[in-house]
């Protein structure tokens, strides 16, 4: 097993340290293709966490490795990973989050609602709708919230999100230039 345990202890940068050794350090940024398209630090490349353990070879060994994410959980997740693989990784504290709080630069793209989110929103939508045409019309639209919690149940066992890999191929979330990572999209469910 490559990843370690979450007993190890995985040091953290505070993005005023990270900005004053921007220049030094290897930036891995591992949320999705489009997230990081939407925004990113600039001189950071991105590896998406899903990906990271397949292309843990593309990682530079030059520099101070830092792991980032939104908040800073899937770059723990991901530092542990390369911690794993014999890298000595540090975590964006508070992620971009943070990085945006303390006023630091940001290179902007095409602003895009993240795949998690429009996950959230067609399963939210279905559901109410589901139970409000069940309740006033016909009993029988109550299939349609059992078949979202059917499909949210299944993504939870198996960690594979239909409904995500489905709106990972719309045309609204297609990037300009493709990637390796967005050829075989692996979507995990409100990661």
């Amino acid at each position: 097993m490559s990843e370690l345990s979450n007993s190890a202890v995985c040091p953290q940068m505070t993005p005023v340290d990270l900005a004053a050794n921007a220049g030094e350090a290897v930036l891995l940024d591992v949320r999705s293709p489009i997230e990081f398209e939407t925004e990113h630090i600039a001189n950071s490349v991105n590896v998406p966490l899903a990906e990271l353990e397949s292309r843990c070879e593309e990682v530079s060994r030059q520099g101070q490795l830092v792991v980032i994410c939104r908040s800073g959980k899937r770059a723990e997740r991901g530092a542990y990973t390369l911690l794993g693989r014999g890298f000595d990784p540090k975590v964006l504290e508070g992620g971009l989050v943070a990085w945006r709080k303390a006023g630091l630069p940001l290179k902007e793209g095409k602003k895009r609602l993240p795949i998690e989110r429009q996950i959230q929103l067609v399963v939210g939508v279905g559901v109410l709708t589901g139970v409000l045409l069940g309740t006033f019309v016909n009993p029988w639209f109550l299939i349609i919230p059992g078949f979202f919690g059917a499909g949210l149940t299944f993504a939870g066992l198996s960690g594979t999100c239909a409904l995500g890999i489905m709106l990972g191929k719309a045309p609204w979330n297609k990037l300009e230039s493709p990637t390796a990572s967005q050829k075989s999209p692996k979507t995990d469910c409100c990661s």
